[in-house]
């Protein structure tokens, strides 16, 4: 696969884990999280919907080197110039992501479907958008007396436009710069004024918010994982706190709970709330939450004190801080090295010191994969980190490499022997005929060691 295929699998399967991890703890912290304001709870649920969607993005993109930890052997080098200069040995102690295998054609499978999925998320995205204007253009204007007072709920610095549809079964607010709220024809004569006068509060509580805005922006970010169950959730939840926030803005501007109440049931009884096709605009029954919704305006309202609030908010700030870490621990990486990057690693290596060769280095391409050995050297380090001796080992038989797993785009952790301390170092590109070798677990101070291809 190329490069960009993998990074895209990689992506998908941080994205399986990690939003799952989210909407897990949101799902725990709900019963809590709905004690506070239906304000705090939306855009509580709009942060973790945030997160849900960078964290997958920056845990691909971000790949950190292996620590470095550093061991010595207690003897001094011979013939050097300093008693105090030591041997070093790798000790294998890496902190490399852990890595996935899985046949190519697996991989491509799972991204033809994504690929499927997508495309169809995002022309059922497009058709909402289109309905949406459709039923803007198409609707007519409703004429004050066909409501009386009930558009003197909207202050004059909102340019709202009022309009009237056959082809909606709720009322329904669309448009950002030029808002508009829509109402079903058949209810407007079947209410009286007070009623109309809620229902229109409801919807200019949703220009205020600037609601229509948020959700066009959740609809379209979330368009590559509307897959995922997680994502599902947290939008059910957004849209949910979303009409609980504007119930309580209506019910406080025409100052009635229980007035308001009876209007929404009023209001559910003459229409006919099926799916609407219009998605992208925001109905009054967006939700589904309307029982919900009628007992917080009935009963009496409590939520939390500041105190509570603020406990609130430093809980879920660590909990989720620490799930952003364990999410960080257990992303992903594709492990194969795809075939072009393949060839710009293989070939034969001389690790040098002081322009003269002192390892070996052979890497063959298998594939996507690369194999290979290196010859066994010893080396000593100056008190600076640069290399101070180095030279081959008496014994000079070539070790197999184990295992080869590409680190970033030009970088490769090779693992030497599969005993107890195997070696381990990075293989880093800086052109087609030179390189550097970053030992894993030596000195921090350590240089990193020249290398030369040679065919």
């Amino acid at each position: 696969m190329s490069a960009i295929r993998e990074l895209v699998f990689d992506w998908l399967f941080n994205a399986s884990v990690q939003i799952g991890l989210f909407a897990l703890l949101a799902a725990v912290l709900s019963p809590f999280i709905a004690k506070a304001k239906a304000k705090y709870q939306h855009c509580l649920y709009l942060a973790i919907f945030a997160l849900c969607l960078a964290a997958p993005v920056f845990n691909t993109f971000w790949q950190t080197r292996p620590n470095v930890i550093s061991k010595r052997f207690q003897q001094p080098i011979q013939g050097t110039e300093h008693a105090d200069h030591q041997f070093w040995i790798w000790n294998g102690l890496s902190k490399a992501h852990e890595s996935i295998n899985l046949a190519p054609g697996a991989k491509i499978a799972l991204l033809a479907a994504w690929q499927v999925f997508f495309l169809y998320q995002l022309i059922h995205f497009s058709r909402g958008i289109y309905r949406v204007h459709r039923l803007r253009r198409n609707a007519l204007l409703i004429s004050p007396s066909e409501i009386g007072m009930a558009c003197s709920i909207i202050e004059p610095l909102h340019r709202v436009v009022l309009l009237q549809s056959t082809a909606i079964d709720d009322p329904v607010t669309v448009g950002v710069f030029h808002p508009a709220i829509i109402l079903p024809r058949k209810v407007i004569p079947a209410l009286d004024e007070p009623d109309l006068t809620a229902i229109i509060a409801h919807e200019y509580g949703h220009i205020r918010r600037r609601d229509f805005l948020v959700h066009f922006l959740c609809q379209l970010t979330a368009l590559p994982v509307a897959w995922h169950p997680g994502i599902q959730y947290l939008m059910s939840k957004i849209s949910q706190t979303r009409e609980l926030a504007c119930d309580n803005y209506a019910a406080v501007r025409i100052g009635k709970r229980i007035a308001y109440a009876r209007t929404l049931v009023r209001l559910a009884a003459l229409c006919l709330h099926v799916p609407r096709s219009n998605a992208m605009g925001l109905g009054i029954f967006d939700g589904d939450n309307l029982e919900d919704r009628i007992m917080m305006l009935t009963e009496k309202p409590t939520s939390l004190s500041r105190a509570g609030l603020i406990g609130l908010a430093l809980a879920t700030t660590f909990l989720f801080g620490s799930g952003t870490v364990l999410a960080r621990a257990v992303s992903l990486q594709e492990a194969s090295a795809s075939t072009n990057t393949a060839q710009t690693f293989a070939g034969t290596w001389h690790w040098m010191f002081h322009g003269q060769s002192f390892a070996t280095m052979i890497l063959v391409q298998n594939g996507s994969a690369i194999t290979g050995t290196v010859t066994p050297s010893r080396i000593a380090l100056a008190d600076d980190g640069e290399l101070s001796r180095a030279d081959p080992t008496d014994d000079s038989a070539p070790s197999p490499i184990s295992k080869t797993t590409l680190v970033e785009g030009h970088a490769l952790h090779v693992t030497v022997g599969d005993g107890n301390q195997p070696i381990e170092f990075i293989v880093t590109l800086k052109d087609a005929t030179h390189a550097e070798i970053h030992p894993i677990g030596a000195p921090p101070n350590m240089k990193p060691i020249q290398a030369e291809r040679v065919n």
